[in-house]
């Protein structure tokens, strides 16, 4: 039931993001680029085998802990 919901949850935000990108047509990469990562997520979360799916979790938030300290050096450095 989980996954069913997450399939939901994330399909409802891909069409979301479209009707932004259908709203304001110049943002039309970025939600090219979120559509994709939703679909990725969606994606990982429907994997059958535990392990993989375990691994993939892993690799996901670790990646997103490194993106926050990537972006917080470059909030600091004045970057961004």
């Amino acid at each position: 039931m989980i996954r069913e919901a997450i399939l939901f949850g994330g399909v409802l935000y891909i069409l979301l993001t479209l009707a932004q990108v259908l709203d304001r047509p110049m943002i039309w990469v970025e939600g090219f680029v979120v559509s994709v990562a939703f679909a990725a997520a969606i994606t990982f979360y429907l994997i059958r085998d535990e392990h993989k799916l375990h691994i993939s979790e892993i690799v996901a938030l670790w990646a997103a802990v490194l993106l926050f300290v990537v972006y917080g050096f470059l909030k600091y450095g004045g970057v961004v």
